[in-house]
């Protein structure tokens, strides 16, 4: 096992579901002390975030680290047990991209454009359900190491068919067509 800790990076927007994730971690750690570190920049939404954990008594389990500069959050997400990414929607949902590159698990949320941009390179739960959440993270500390390493090895191969620099040229082409 890696760390004793998940990771989560992004924004606290309400629609990141970070509210059923923290109850989440508290019903896991009525088996085990597990810890979720939560990156995010500081706004109006991590203070309400920062009240959720309090209203959970998720103190001992949830750690709001704040900004984390790339060189660290690197070194996070290496580290963590996995990513997790309990969004309710998204744009095309990068963050757990960055774990995975860094070299870690992610378990995402089940909505339909993750789905269709991570295929099976990720583990999946209901976004909706608390006990799905669960589950799902219960799993992730079951896999052996060796596992776990095939795992991100396969999700790496699989996310080199995404790339900043074909992007650009499909994009360029698109307009030079026009």
């Amino acid at each position: 096992m890696k760390g004793d800790y998940f990771m989560y990076t992004g924004n606290a927007y309400p629609h990141k579901n970070l509210s059923r994730l923290i109850v989440a971690m508290v019903i896991l750690n009525e088996k085990k002390t597990i810890k979720l570190k939560i990156s995010s920049s500081r706004s109006v939404f991590t203070d309400r975030l920062q009240k959720i954990i309090t209203e959970n008594n998720a103190q001992k389990y949830v750690e709001l680290l704040g900004y984390v500069p790339d060189d660290k959050i690197k070194t996070l997400y290496k580290n963590s047990i996995a990513f997790v990414f309990p969004t309710l929607a998204e744009g095309f949902g990068l963050p757990p991209m960055e774990a995975i590159n860094s070299g870690t698990l992610a378990v995402v949320s089940n909505i339909p454009v993750l789905k269709e941009v991570y295929e099976d390179s990720v583990l999946y739960f209901d976004t909706m359900d608390t006990n799905s959440i669960v589950k799902a993270l219960q799993n992730v500390l079951k896999i052996s190491n060796e596992d776990r390493d095939k795992m991100i090895k396969k999700s790496q191969k699989f996310l080199k068919k995404y790339s900043w620099q074909k992007m650009a040229k499909e994009t360029l082409n698109i307009y030079e067509s026009v």
